[in-house]
């Protein structure tokens, strides 16, 4: 047998490994068919080698023509992380009852999002940028968005397979791209030409920690948002 195919062979077994330790005997289809957002984090430090596993992901995601035009800052520093989720401030709430309200954001009017359905039960706490021990800032040229969308879920694929918990957040990028942009981005090394636009969090969780209240969210029916031509 040669190299190459030994290499694939080894690649393949820690695959399965990989997928049997983090999925409960399930397949990684079916873990990716799956994908939980957790909303809430252990301590646990991630290592250093799963760090790397994690965001060669990324740094091998597709582009449009291989342009890669993204840029990966990687946060463990705790203080760092406290400081941006210090500066996140959510508009208040619009009365009760009101479907739809309007707020004032800095600089310019935000949306609220519609109320939930009745009876629709009440959600807990939402993780945000300092809650977890692992945090990816993918920034991107305005225009590569998409680019760095696939980045973003290709990191949380294989976090999910290495056996973490994640969310994809965009709310902090309004503190990111705001009126301390230049101070963020030396910061956290994003070149001048870019622009956070998403953000990956990665930790271990405990069993019962799963997204919303307590289980995940009802997905749409393929019905609705599935169209085949054949």
């Amino acid at each position: 047998m040669n190299k190459t195919k030994i290499a694939a062979l080894m690649v393949l077994m820690a695959t399965g490994t990989m997928v049997f330790a983090a999925g409960n005997k399930k397949d990684a289809a079916s873990i990716i068919e799956d994908i939980t957002t957790f909303q809430s984090f252990t301590d646990e430090a991630v290592p250093q080698a799963d760090i790397e596993k994690i965001v060669n992901a990324g740094v091998n995601a597709q582009s449009a023509i291989n342009m890669q035009p993204w840029h990966f800052s990687v946060i463990t520093n705790k203080e760092v992380l406290n400081e941006i989720g210090g500066k996140m401030k959510m508009p208040k709430a619009p009365p009760k009852g009101d479907v739809k309200g309007k707020g004032k954001g800095k600089g310019k009017e935000m949306d609220f999002p519609p109320a939930p359905p009745a009876g629709a039960p009440a959600s807990g706490k939402k993780a945000g940028i300092a809650d977890s021990p692992l945090v990816i800032i993918v920034s991107a040229k305005d225009g590569s968005e998409l680019d760095a969308g696939l980045a973003t879920e290709l990191m949380t694929v294989e976090a999910v397979l290495l056996g973490y918990g994640t969310k994809i957040i965009s709310s902090p990028t309004m503190v990111l791209n705001g009126e301390d942009k230049a101070y963020y981005q030396k910061v956290l090394g994003i070149p001048e030409d870019m622009s956070a636009k998403a953000i990956l969090l990665v930790g271990k969780y405990e069993e019962n920690q799963l997204d919303a209240v307590s289980s995940a969210t009802t997905r749409k029916d393929k019905s609705e948002i599935v169209s085949y031509i054949k």
